[in-house]
């Protein structure tokens, strides 16, 4: 970051190592190392001496989405707290935006008669084929870029192959409000969240905040732009875990409030519940909010400033 007229101004991020491709030889040894050994930076460092540790990583989190490895440590963890809320809210229609493999579509199944699902990243949707076959569902139709999975009891997922915004303007243009918005990604989903409450209508929001890992990589310029209730002169990556968290509640609640520019057709949310994944302060922090109407802009701003 360089300063001009004593304010800080950010610098483009430029790819400060080589760039040679990776060989099948050393992904290879990556893809092991990640299946069987804990995540050391300073080990991957002598495994490839000629590869920078900002470039290791980027491999490393596209190895983990790619071979399905990411969050395996917590995974279990992870569907219990979503079973916990399924439990809680007892929804019919659930909309998961980031769905992934489908670990988490096969739980809200138990519970869900209906459960529409989205990933743009190639390759998701045969990960996410063999996970719903596994609990008994079975393809249906095709239309576009839909695939529909049927159960014998009745039950329908349905897996939108592409952006989470797209998929949420479908559902929209189609009619469905769902009872649940899951947002679990290990990027920051703040920007979009407006908008997917003003498409979706939710009745409840599961949002998990990898925005952790941004100070923990003095990712300044993340923070700066996910974190709207915060001035976009002060840096955020010296904020304790505990200030982060409620600076992350602070953004989700005026997030919803700006999904409409008529503050009564807007929405509040309520935090209900949470858990870590991961250690705290370094992994993933899930939570879950009730959307309802909020009362008046006043009393929403004052229990923002407090």
């Amino acid at each position: 970051m360089q300063r001009k007229n004593d304010k800080a101004m950010f610098e483009r991020r430029r790819n400060t190592g080589n760039s040679r491709s990776w060989t099948r030889d050393e992904e290879s040894v990556l893809l092991t190392n990640l299946r069987y050994e804990s995540f050391d930076i300073n080990t991957l460092q002598e495994l490839f001496p000629y590869r920078s540790k900002p470039s290791i990583r980027s491999k490393v989190r596209k190895f983990r989405i790619k071979h399905d490895l990411f969050g395996s440590t917590y995974r279990d963890k992870k569907q219990d707290f979503t079973r916990k809320c399924a439990e809680l809210i007892l929804p019919k229609t659930v909309f998961e935006a980031y769905a992934g493999a489908g670990h988490q579509t096969v739980i809200w199944s138990e519970y869900a008669s209906k459960i529409f699902a989205s990933d743009k990243l190639d390759g998701k949707l045969g990960q996410f084929t063999s996970e719903v076959f596994n609990s008994g569902f079975s393809i249906g139709k095709k239309s576009n870029k839909w695939t529909q999975f049927n159960s014998i009891s009745g039950k329908e997922i349905v897996f939108y192959e592409g952006d989470a915004l797209d998929a949420a303007v479908e559902l929209k243009y189609h009619g469905f409000k769902v009872d649940v918005l899951d947002l679990d990604t290990c990027g920051s989903t703040l920007p979009l969240l407006p908008i997917l409450v003003a498409l979706t209508k939710p009745k409840y929001l599961l949002i998990t905040h990898g925005e952790f890992h941004s100070v923990r990589f003095g990712r300044d310029d993340v923070l700066r732009r996910v974190l709207v209730s915060r001035n976009i002169q002060e840096s955020s990556v010296g904020l304790s875990v505990e200030d982060l968290k409620k600076e992350l509640d602070r953004a989700v609640k005026l997030s919803t409030l700006r999904s409409h520019n008529e503050t009564s057709d807007s929405a509040w949310a309520e935090l209900i519940d949470e858990t870590w994944l991961g250690k705290k302060g370094q992994g993933l922090l899930r939570r879950l909010y009730k959307i309802t109407k909020p009362q008046a802009t006043s009393d929403c701003l004052n229990s923002l400033m407090v």
